[in-house]
């Protein structure tokens, strides 16, 4: 494993960088889709894909990274791990398709959200039809987000949150934290009433690679913060009678788990991106994501919440030093700064994605 945390960094334009220049060594292709702000250097942010194979290949394995913010520096080191590992051809008619970074701004500015505050991970509903509900977080959006990030202020929050557990449930208030909501544009784990930057530039992604034209399609997201330390659970978050679950179930194992039964170390959510594989790739897809665990979730919890309310509040300045002090906190609960970690996190990208290429290659 010598030299395998050097494919990971601690920055935007760090990751941009050691993705580009892993493509360019190795010869590949690169598309990117410039996002239209700028970064807090001034740098260009970007989607940017990379093809490793036959362009023509029936059987397309996407890699993406970057849905959360600053979970890109996790999914970034695979991804370049990938460019320099794999060899997709090896398992039949199979290519790979390397997205970096679907939410560049959250990921340059340290935000989970986007521009907009948008979860691009809440954002794939049908806006055509009316906004989900969550009373849930409707009841404790004040208590998630309070208007001051004093110890005070959290601790009284945290008592009114644990008594809503108590009269509902924890499976209720895992759904109030984090299933997604659609009333609060400054709250937290919001979907929006719109298609994202993030969202329609996957959607042409989808298209000018013409991926629904593909006799099957895999797409791994990585995410990290929740579960053990350093662990991989592949989470399958679609319908679980969609032929995409039955397929990953015997391409990867039991280690697989189904979000919809509540049994995953992330509970059922909606607008998340395997909509859009499911929508626009059809039976013939099949999404997972990869969760590696980082920190105790309470924490990554308590992280997102500081970040939140001086976003919330305005406290903007990428300088001050309160907010990096936040953002540093944010980054460290999403990409831990250690070796091990990294490690862990290479040794089993490899092990899961070589069998869902294995996989994709046999039917």
């Amino acid at each position: 494993m010598d030299g395998v945390c050097t494919r990971f960094a601690r920055n935007y334009a760090g990751a941009r960088r050691k993705f580009l220049r892993a493509a360019e060594m190795a010869g590949l292709e690169v598309r990117s889709h410039a996002h239209p702000t700028m970064g807090p250097d001034g740098e260009e942010m970007a989607n940017d894909t990379a093809w490793i194979g036959d362009r023509d290949a029936r059987r397309v394995l996407v890699v993406t990274s970057g849905t959360h913010g600053p979970e890109l520096f996790c999914g970034s080191g695979a991804q370049v791990d990938a460019i320099m590992d794999m060899r997709p051809a090896d398992h039949g008619d199979v290519a790979l398709l390397l997205c970096h970074s679907v939410n560049p701004y959250g990921a340059a500015w340290l935000r989970r959200g986007n521009e907009d505050n948008i979860d691009i991970n809440r954002n794939y509903i049908d806006f055509s039809g009316p906004l989900p509900p969550n009373p849930g977080y409707e009841e404790l959006h004040d208590d998630f987000v309070p208007r001051s990030a004093s110890p005070e202020a959290f601790a009284a929050a945290d008592e009114r949150i644990r008594a809503y557990g108590a009269r509902h449930g924890v499976a209720a208030l895992r759904i109030a934290t984090s299933g997604g909501q659609y009333t609060r544009p400054d709250g937290m784990f919001y979907g929006g009433t719109r298609p994202s930057w993030s969202r329609r530039t996957m959607e042409a992604i989808l298209a000018e690679n013409d991926l629904a034209g593909r006799d099957y399609v895999a797409c791994v997201d990585f995410h990290t913060g929740a579960g053990p330390y350093g662990y991989c659970e592949p989470i399958y978050s679609g319908d679980i009678d969609h032929p995409g679950c039955e397929r990953l179930q015997r391409w990867i194992g039991p280690a697989m788990t189904l979000q919809r039964t509540g049994k995953s170390a992330t509970p059922p959510q909606q607008g998340l991106s395997s909509d859009l594989w499911e929508r626009s790739c059809g039976r013939n897809s099949a999404y997972v994501s990869f969760e590696y665990g980082t920190i105790p979730n309470a924490d990554v919890i308590d992280a997102l919440r500081v970040e939140h309310v001086m976003h919330r509040s305005g406290r903007n300045d990428w300088r001050d030093a309160e907010v990096q002090a936040a953002k540093r906190r944010l980054l460290d609960a999403f990409a831990p700064d250690a070796r091990e970690w990294r490690e862990m996190v290479i040794l089993q990208s490899r092990l899961l994605l070589g069998r869902i290429a294995r996989g994709l290659g046999r039917e």
